[in-house]
């Protein structure tokens, strides 16, 4: 059976330090083709920024984007998978917390990839009521 781990094989983190401005990681999601990046100080995950948080801040806060770091605008400490998660499981846990992107994080604290509702409709996974 397929595991997160095998989904995210090979992935290039899409990451950013927290002194990394909304702008520049707008940027780097329209540049890779990605919907999120992941927040990374030193090698440790500290959170994850998403499109819809750049849509929520650029929108509804006004805040400005050239000066506005992603410390102050991530989601902190967000929810991680274990590599050995099977997608279903990974599908069932983003349909409960809502949502689109979860850092894989293997035993050691290491950062192994972000797997996207996308990703796991690829894979067949959906989740079970």
């Amino acid at each position: 059976m397929t595991t997160v781990r095998e989904i995210v094989h090979g992935q290039n983190l899409a990451q950013l330090t927290s002194k990394s401005t909304i702008r520049e990681a707008a940027r780097y999601m329209v540049d890779n083709g990605v919907g999120s990046v992941l927040v990374m100080d030193e090698g440790d995950l500290r959170g994850i920024f998403t499109e819809r948080d750049a849509l929520t801040i650029f929108v509804a806060t006004r805040r400005n984007p050239d000066l506005t770091h992603l410390s102050e605008v991530m989601t902190e400490a967000p929810q991680t998978l274990s590599p050995d998660a099977t997608p279903q499981d990974a599908a069932q846990r983003m349909n409960a917390g809502k949502f689109r992107h979860m850092p894989v994080v293997d035993g050691e604290g290491r950062v192994l990839g972000v797997v996207s509702q996308r990703d796991l409709i690829a894979v067949g996974a959906t989740p079970q009521p």
